[in-house]
């Protein structure tokens, strides 16, 4: 089977919440050689390299000191284009501020002064902590490749056995799409989805912390057979043309690669059928 490759758009839901000890903090408040802390750096995409991260400089950085600033950063990796809405928060002290932008940077501001940060009425560390989080999308356009014998056949010994893990028993990571809860092994997605893979892995990442992620985007019927694929539980000849779109889709965005080479042959050979029996049809008729 030949390689293929074309632009894919996906989009990425962050949602993280990063905790920093007062102590690391007030270890950096007189610095004035652009000193800062960052947060662990993520994977957004495993095909894309798109990596993001949480900064803050306690006392600024070059001329702007005497106030701390936070930073999102980005780093671009090999994708071709980037788009990101987010909003950074301290919920503790009431700060918020909301960013658009369209390239690789880290893009923030400034949240408070310096004796702000460490005062206790301002309430920008509680209990020797302070909390900075972050929420919003990220759409990445990235040139993917795909051999599809490739990846069948690396996939194949992986999959062979989980289909009597489905229900079994043992759950430790819950996903919940339309209200309604499914229960997964980590184990299993890890194995399928890179994405899914860093989610459980992460000890900063709230979906990692509560062991669950709310699926807002799907509907409960794709999320369910998009992850009972991933024990080798649905059969694709069944499903309809819609169906398959959307699980295209989840696959994208998840970076289920068996998955999105399995639907688009599918979906590629039903065209083709359609367009057989049509063209049959036809000439039937004459």
């Amino acid at each position: 089977m030949a390689s293929s490759s074309s632009k894919t758009m996906f989009e990425y839901s962050i949602n993280l919440e990063w905790t920093i000890a007062e102590d690391r903090l007030k270890a950096l408040k007189d610095s004035t050689n652009n000193k800062f802390l960052e947060s662990e750096k993520f994977i957004a995409f495993h095909s894309s390299d798109v990596q993001y991260s949480l900064i803050i400089y306690p006392n600024g950085y070059n001329e702007k000191r005497g106030k701390t600033w936070i930073f999102f950063n980005l780093e671009l990796g090999n994708a071709k284009k980037i788009e990101a809405d987010f909003t950074l928060s301290i919920k503790s002290a009431e700060w918020r501020h909301e960013y658009t932008f369209e390239k690789s940077v880290a893009c923030g501001n400034t949240c408070c002064t310096v004796a702000e940060l460490f005062d206790s009425r301002k309430k920008f560390i509680v209990d020797g902590k302070f909390t900075l989080k972050v929420k919003g999308i990220l759409k990445i356009e990235t040139l993917k490749t795909i051999n599809g014998m490739n990846i069948l056949q690396s996939k194949k010994k992986t999959i062979k056995n989980f289909g009597d893990l489905w229900d079994a028993g043992f759950e430790d990571f819950t996903f919940v799409a339309e209200g309604k809860e499914i229960k997964v092994h980590k184990n299993v997605l890890a194995c399928q989805s890179p994405v899914f893979a860093t989610m459980f892995k992460s000890s900063a990442m709230k979906e990692a912390i509560e062991s669950k992620v709310e699926i807002p985007d799907f509907p409960f019927g794709i999320v369910q057979k998009a992850l009972k694929f991933c024990y080798k539980q649905i059969d694709i000849v069944n499903l309809t043309m819609n169906d398959s779109f959307l699980l295209l889709k989840f696959s994208d965005k998840y970076d289920i690669s068996l998955l999105h080479v399995m639907i688009s042959l599918f979906t590629l050979c039903k065209l083709v059928m359609f367009k057989f029996l049509g063209i049959f049809g036809k000439i039937f008729e004459r």
